[in-house]
């Protein structure tokens, strides 16, 4: 059994709680951000999409209804006492539409010598995450771990600036561990969650069939979380349809949820009533003075509601009461020159058209039901088959890598080499590299010897081994294994060794602490 099985979460002792750089949020998610010291969302995989949807209520996001940071966005960790700790867990939310995801991320902890917010060094995050500023290829409640040099401290943040047209982060979990790295398994982290319905059919099919929609009636349709899983292209041509959204150009709807506040809107526009039954026919949802309103159909697999089909929000051209709506900007400061414009650029339509296009969504839902309960027939039927297949064939690429290293961790201490690795996962050198490249963004050599340095960290701190004995356990000869430390930590295995045993969990003077690395500052 590896460490990570036995491992405390320290964020969840009694008394830590957290604050973040917005304490105010407007948009969909908890105005708690202590919401993120619950469970992980890891229960999500394989639900409904009305799970995930509901999951939001657990999540926590930084969107302040500005469309602009105001400054970098940080969350903080606060112990009642000082805490040793090495890594912090952090599990992204859904990405929104103009935001929720970093473009910079460090870790920092908080110096009492001084009074003062530090750097951590030696920081990485696993698996690498990816800053660019886009949505795209993210995936709702993925896990990120950030690694550093152990610190001793009575507060931790996760700092880093914003990224979205809206610029804003969101998140789902934190949690805080002081880990060996050298029997940590990274490959062990869950796998983003994926929808049940996404596991029947995939999102490009529903995209495809959606497309039959937008043709016949210009209304465009989508299916929650759809976005996340579509390919580049078809990705490109959805943006488009939506961006002028949240570029300056919105719909009523839109502006409306900027102006109140998401949380505000979204009671509007969903209303919840207690033991209410959704409908499992195609409908009608009108909402906000009975002026805004949306086709739906439901998407039905052995008589389970796993998704929805939804049209974009309308106006109800013969339902729309034009007094109402301007003292309706008026109270709630809304210019009515934007008022009336976000009017002008929604879509228009008459009760009786939109029940037609639900009509028609309904037909499109029931040739999307009838394709998964044809894959789920097919999954049934073959899954056996599958199974003994998978186990002929070997595990599939994740769990290769963490195969691997569990035989890395548990033979460091002997010569153990990459081909060796390869040899265990019964893949040969070449084809093992590139499997382990592209799910750890390292290489196996360099990851084979980043843990040998971990292992030997481990040992000049919490055992009365001499430098010797350590170059001896882990295979190395002492003059290569001497240079090699120094040049990861900054430090001889003997310098270490001394400062350490002094001060094995002090972060104002351990080496894991005195020296410093640039991560960038704002």
């Amino acid at each position: 059994m590896h460490l990570d099985q036995l491992e405390e979460n320290l964020a969840s002792r009694p008394g830590v709680y957290i604050e973040a750089s917005v304490n105010q949020p407007t948009g969909v998610g908890s105005r708690d951000p202590n919401v993120l010291l619950s469970h992980p969302p890891t229960d999500l995989d394989g639900q409904p999409l009305s799970a995930f949807l509901n999951y939001r209520d657990r999540t926590y996001d930084t969107y302040d209804g500005h469309n602009r940071a105001n400054g970098p966005d940080w969350y903080t960790i606060y112990f009642p006492e000082a805490i040793t700790c090495n890594c912090v867990e952090m599990t992204m939310e859904c990405p929104n539409r103009d935001g929720g995801w970093w473009t910079s991320l460090r870790v920092e902890y908080w110096d009492a010598s001084d009074e003062s917010w530090q750097s951590t060094t030696e920081f990485e995050i696993t698996p690498p995450y990816n800053f660019a500023n886009e949505p795209y290829v993210r995936r709702p409640y993925e896990t990120h771990v950030l690694t550093f040099n152990e610190v001793t401290t009575r507060a931790v943040r996760i700092i880093g600036q914003p990224g979205g047209l809206a610029e804003f982060t969101s998140l789902a979990y934190l949690a805080v561990f002081d880990r060996d790295l050298s029997r940590w398994n990274p490959a062990s982290l869950p796998t983003p969650p994926v929808p049940y319905i996404f596991r029947l059919i995939s999102p490009q099919t529903i995209w495809d069939l959606s497309e039959s929609m937008v043709k016949l009636t210009g209304l465009a349709v989508n299916v929650a979380y759809m976005d996340h899983y579509l390919d580049p292209e078809r990705y490109s041509r959805w943006w488009k349809r939506i961006s002028r959204n949240y570029q300056g150009e919105p719909e009523l709807w839109q502006l409306l949820g900027d102006y109140i506040g998401w949380n505000a809107w979204n009671q509007i526009a969903n209303p919840s009533v207690e033991h209410a039954v959704v409908p499992k026919d195609p409908n009608v949802r009108i909402t906000f003075h009975n002026s805004l309103g949306r086709a739906v159909a439901p998407i039905v697999v052995d008589q389970e509601i796993v998704g929805e089909m939804t049209s974009h929000q309308v106006v109800i051209k013969d339902h729309f009461d034009e007094p109402w709506h301007r003292y309706y900007a008026r109270e709630h400061q809304i210019p009515w020159s934007d008022y009336s414009a976000a009017i002008v650029r929604s879509p228009h339509m008459t009760l009786e058209q939109l029940e037609g296009a639900a009509s028609m969504m309904g037909m499109i839902a029931n040739t999307i039901a009838n394709l998964a309960h044809r894959n789920l027939t097919l999954e049934r039927e073959l899954d056996g088959a599958r199974k003994a297949a998978a186990e002929h064939r070997g595990l599939d690429r994740r769990a290769i890598v963490r195969k691997a290293i569990d035989f890395m961790q548990d033979n460091l201490e002997t010569p153990v080499t990459v081909a060796e690795v390869a040899s265990a996962v019964a893949l040969n050198p070449t084809y093992f590299g590139i499997v382990f490249s592209e799910q750890m963004g390292r290489n196996p050599v360099d990851y084979l010897i980043d843990l040998r340095i971990e292992r030997a960290k481990h040992y000049l701190t919490y055992s009365q081994m001499s430098v010797m004995d350590v170059c001896v356990a882990l295979g190395y000869d002492p003059s290569y294994f001497s240079r090699l430390f120094k040049r990861r930590t900054g430090y001889t295995p003997g310098q270490y060794a001394r400062q350490a045993r002094r001060f094995p969990r002090n972060s104002a003077n351990s080496p894991a602490t005195t020296r410093k690395k640039s991560i960038g500052v704002y």
